[in-house]
């Protein structure tokens, strides 16, 4: 990023969603992956998340309205920043990198991210993301906040 059209690349592996979408992040503030994985969700998909707590209520921020749609969404529950920014789908693609789920990792900044299809190493972050899920708090209420 920003030259390669990232975020439609995310948009369009989530969008093959069979089963499950898991994903593990520091930020997630864009609006149309939000929309994708919500779509993805209402056609049958599993839909979990674990964001960062710092900035996990702003505005902008992607994590209430994924909440309040019924997605399995928690806060991180450890000291330290978590700065995961992975998704994990059906157990056989991995999307990786420096890429925050955001518009300025998507049009401003130079970013990295990868798309792997390896049943392997989806499965090693899929045990990373559960271990992450049960050291994870659930929302108070209605509300992105410990």
């Amino acid at each position: 990023a920003p030259e390669d059209s990232v975020m439609a690349k995310v948009i369009a592996a989530v969008d093959k969603a069979q089963t499950y979408i898991h994903f593990m992040a520091f930020s997630f503030t864009d609006d149309a992956l939000a929309n994708a994985m919500l779509q993805e969700k209402n056609q049958g998909v599993t839909l979990g998340g674990v964001f960062e707590a710092r900035g996990a209520n702003t505005e902008y921020s992607e994590c209430q309205k994924l909440l309040t749609a019924g997605a399995d969404i928690s806060l991180d529950g450890n000291p330290s920043t978590f700065h995961h920014k992975v998704i994990i789908i059906d157990g056989t693609t991995v999307i990786l990198g420096s890429f925050n789920f955001s518009a300025n990792a998507n049009e401003s900044n130079d970013e990295n991210l990868l798309i792997i299809h390896d049943t392997s190493l989806a499965s090693a972050y899929e045990q990373e993301y559960q271990r992450m899920k049960l050291q994870s708090i659930i929302p108070t209420g209605s509300e992105c906040t410990k």
